[in-house]
């Protein structure tokens, strides 16, 4: 028994219904902007198509500290990705310690008038597990030194710029987290 109804067009754009079909292409920024995140991580510019500049290196690694610390060589891949996991834990647990334009810009029509964003409770019970494995980390960078500790939680969870007397440090630390959390 055949199906009722209209055909389907094998041609047809299906993709427009939803979310991923609705959003817009990758935005990079301005020619300048993208040179410049391209210099900011020692990055040779090869060309540019279309106003994208396309490097040799990884330009994209210039949002973070972190980022621009793996781009000059001076951390490793273990030592960078314990850094980034580290940096993931801190910011779901207390925020980003930035404002977003996303959040800036939403809109706020789900919260009824007169009410609140989030209760102090709801936020405490959502962020508890973060900060608990954020408190067991701490407390093993702790073992190794308080400058350690320091240097790691100013350059991951601040996102501030790393002292280069504060680099060996901040390299233990991360190789440390990296053997802690079994990174191989």
């Amino acid at each position: 028994m055949a199906r009722r109804g209209r055909r389907r067009d094998p041609n047809a754009k299906r993709r427009q219904t939803t979310v991923a079909g609705r959003a817009p292409a990758a935005d990079h920024g301005t020619t300048l902007f993208q040179l410049r995140r391209a210099e900011a991580v020692g990055a040779r510019v090869l060309a540019i198509d279309e106003g994208r500049v396309i490097a040799d290196g990884d330009p994209a690694l210039s949002v973070s500290q972190l980022g621009l610390l793996r781009a000059r060589g001076s951390l490793g891949r273990r030592a960078f990705e314990a850094g980034e996991r580290y940096q993931a834990l801190a910011w779901a647990a207390y925020g980003r310690p930035f404002a977003r334009a996303v959040d800036i810009a939403r809109p706020r029509e789900d919260v009824p008038p007169g009410g609140e964003l989030e209760t102090p409770d709801a936020d405490d019970r959502r962020r508890s597990g973060a900060r608990r494995a954020l408190d067991r980390a701490d407390a093993h960078l702790a073992t190794l030194g308080r400058g350690v500790a320091a240097s790691v939680k100013r350059v991951c969870q601040l996102d501030r710029p790393s002292d280069p007397a504060d680099l060996p440090a901040l390299v233990a630390g991360l190789k440390a987290l990296a053997a802690w959390w079994g990174m191989g």
